[in-house]
């Protein structure tokens, strides 16, 4: 073969070396942008809404309230539970999942809704101007339940709320921070199915 032969040969042969160069290069580059575009490695980046889907299991029950009696002592009396006021006929949303096992007037209580939670506790709704459940109704946190008002013993209409656990009333600042509105997660624990009231 001759020197000019020889020498085309080799242009070629490196040729296609180049070509098959550029091929993997791009091949490569190709593969990890698909990566990075996969869902699977996604896993270490944060999830938008996290924090709201971790809130999704309570609600506060007054949004925008202010408290105008805590749980205590009170004239002489024990007040078993905390009042709450926003304006007449506002909106009052369960504070967890759970089921309606009372909705009717109740004595002082007025217009009292019971509602028995999977988390250990049961949250009282009272002098309330409309109750929107009934017994039997299974609800989910924040869903509206029942309107403000001054029904039964209250000089003013506002929403007393109470918690319970066992039947036995536990104040409810244990479980909410009334100046921020938010949940206090230390007193529960995380279990598998959700969250339940630490003994």
């Amino acid at each position: 073969m001759s020197k000019c032969c020889k020498s085309t040969a080799l242009r070629h042969l490196l040729l296609l070396l180049l070509v098959a160069l550029v091929a993997l290069s791009a091949c490569a580059q190709s593969k990890q942008t698909v990566q990075e575009q996969s869902p699977a490695d996604k896993s270490a980046e944060p999830v938008a809404g996290a924090a709201e889907s971790a809130e999704q299991w309570w609600a506060f029950p007054l949004p925008g309230c202010k408290v105008i009696s805590p749980y205590g002592r009170r004239g002489g009396r024990r007040h078993t539970g905390v009042d709450l006021k926003t304006v007449n006929k506002d909106e009052i949303h369960a504070a967890f999942d759970g089921e309606v096992v009372y909705a009717a007037k109740f004595y002082g209580y007025g217009l009292l809704i019971r509602i028995r939670h999977d988390n250990g506790l049961e949250t009282y709704y009272s002098h309330n101007s409309k109750n929107l459940v009934e017994v039997g109704d299974r609800v989910k946190a924040g869903q509206v339940i029942a309107l403000t008002g001054q029904t039964g013993r209250a000089s003013t209409p506002h929403l007393h709320f109470e918690t319970r656990i066992a039947g036995q009333t536990v104040n409810p600042n244990r479980f909410f921070d009334f100046q921020n509105h938010t949940i206090r997660l230390k007193a529960f624990s995380k279990k598998r199915d959700g969250y339940v009231v630490k003994p």
